[in-house]
């Protein structure tokens, strides 16, 4: 009879046990099931092209967890636009953003496409020397433009087609922007193509802002997010749960200015004023739909076209499709 009392008494002490633990753990267990967190968490890599912010929702949503929501352990990894779409298409990484040079590549015959669409305005400005007064005065000089006869070089010859002087201009590469602004400030360049922050920073140093790119070219799909078509087929959740993660990070900077602009303060050491003009300009080209319209894509199709004088005879469904970031969007009423 002891020896059963004995058992019953350690029984009742051993669920009071587990009862008191529940008690303390199952908060926070419910805390973190309802924010999303998972603890088993899948490596998912992008590569933006540069290390400015014009894919600011990817470097948004890492630093503020919402990739770790969505279960993803986001490694995000600068890379050259043609470093970037090998790396995808030999899958060293899930996404590049190089949105504009992927459809290149994607009209060449490259298996990607772009799954969302971050900026569907041109996001370039071109700044000079504080010598030089207008556009025109750009001819016989030369230009420096970020990546290697990617989308920016095309954008900016396209963006001085107006003033007549696209073919009187020399484009050298700086490797990316953060080069360009670099070079421009030492005095090395005439000119150059920048996006934010650094047209924002140059502007206020005095340099000549002499041409908005978004102001003359239409439709620029130049960043987003772009996969292979064999993960669109057989990976869709995870694809799925980064494209979540980024609307999240779109929608914060949308409905909280003050936090998103105390971020592009921390993540660029501007001070708050200058932080509330990048901002602008970011949400100025910031296309709010993520996606694209098949009409919005044949233009940049033919853009590609008449630039590399190909002849290509693909659908807009061959370089992009936004079914998924169209279904993400759908469940959050969007």
């Amino acid at each position: 009879m002891k020896a059963a009392a004995s058992i019953s008494l350690f029984s009742l002490r051993l669920l009071l046990s587990f009862r008191e633990l529940f008690l303390i753990l199952g908060p926070i267990v419910v805390l973190l099931l309802s924010l999303g967190i998972v603890f088993a968490q899948e490596k998912v890599r992008i590569a933006p092209s540069s290390p400015g912010l014009s894919a600011w929702p990817v470097h948004l949503a890492a630093r503020e967890g919402f990739f770790a929501q969505e279960g993803l352990s986001a490694e995000v990894i600068v890379m050259r636009t043609n470093t970037g779409i090998a790396a995808l298409v030999t899958g060293s990484i899930d996404f590049t953003t190089a949105g504009g040079s992927a459809m290149r590549a994607a009209a060449n015959g490259a298996p990607i496409k772009m799954v969302l669409n971050i900026n569907k305005k041109a996001d370039l400005w071109i700044l000079a020397q504080k010598n030089i007064q207008r556009v025109e005065d750009l001819r016989g000089k030369i230009i420096g433009v970020g990546g290697n006869w990617g989308t920016q070089f095309y954008q900016v010859l396209e963006a001085l087609k107006p003033s007549r002087v696209d073919k009187d201009v020399q484009l050298v590469s700086t490797g990316d922007v953060a080069n360009g602004y670099l070079s421009l400030q030492q005095g090395n360049m005439p000119a150059v193509a920048l996006t934010p922050p650094y047209n924002v920073l140059a502007k206020r140093q005095g340099f000549r802002d002499l041409v908005r790119t978004g102001d003359v070219i239409s439709v620029a799909p130049t960043t987003g997010l772009v996969s292979t078509k064999e993960k669109i087929e057989h990976e869709p959740q995870k694809l799925r749960r980064a494209i979540r993660a980024v609307l999240k990070a779109v929608e914060f900077a949308k409905r909280r200015k003050a936090e998103m602009i105390e971020f592009i303060g921390r993540q660029y050491k501007m001070e708050r004023e200058v932080s509330g003009a990048v901002y602008d300009a970011l949400m100025d080209t910031l296309n709010p739909t993520l996606w694209l319209t098949d009409q919005e894509v044949q233009v940049e199709l033919d853009r590609i076209a008449e630039q590399s004088k190909i002849k290509f005879a693909g659908k807009p469904s061959d370089v992009a499709d936004f079914s998924l970031t169209k279904q993400v969007a759908q469940e959050w009423g969007k």
